[in-house]
């Protein structure tokens, strides 16, 4: 039966990594028909974290969604035989590349076009730890207002 003999994974990068995505797929029926390989970009769709449906409905042939959701095609590579293999690359990746990314595979070996999906989420931080910028400027901003020069030095003249 047609499978896919490797899934991309959910993981978590932080900016300015790189970060791969391996998707293979073997086809079933004889070697000499065409497989294409797409990847696809959703842009944060939440409901990738269903998995459970994903695991069964994966190898059902779905029909092609409709490209009203915010799908991008990335890349797509094409071949005659029954095994397909297609790594996604993303170099530096930035805090928008977040969201979900799907591969699909396309067998047409009896004459229909099957679609099968997989998809992994990549979560993408800040670099320099967990923390976001934004929220140490806002722990830090009050104290500086306390420690402005003006009260702090009209205090002191009244020492001398």
């Amino acid at each position: 039966a047609a499978l896919f003999t490797e899934t991309p994974h959910d993981m978590t990068a932080q900016a300015g990594e790189d970060v791969e995505m391996a998707c293979s797929f073997r086809g079933s029926g004889s070697p000499s028909y065409s497989l294409e390989i797409q990847w696809w970009y959703v842009r944060n769709h939440k409901d990738w974290t269903d998995k459970q449906t994903w695991a069964s409905s994966q190898l059902k042939s779905s029909p092609p969604e409709d490209p009203g959701k915010e799908a991008t095609k990335i890349s797509v590579v094409k071949v005659v035989g029954s095994n397909i293999s297609h790594k996604l690359r993303l170099s530096r990746v930035k805090l928008e590349d977040e969201g979900t990314y799907e591969c699909r595979v396309i067998d047409s070996s009896d004459g229909k076009a099957r679609h099968h999906k997989v998809k992994a989420y990549l979560r993408v931080e800040a670099a320099g730890g967990p923390g976001h910028p934004q929220d140490t400027e806002l722990r830090e901003a009050p104290l500086a207002e306390l420690a402005a020069p003006g009260s702090a030095h009209a205090h002191h003249h009244h020492h001398h």
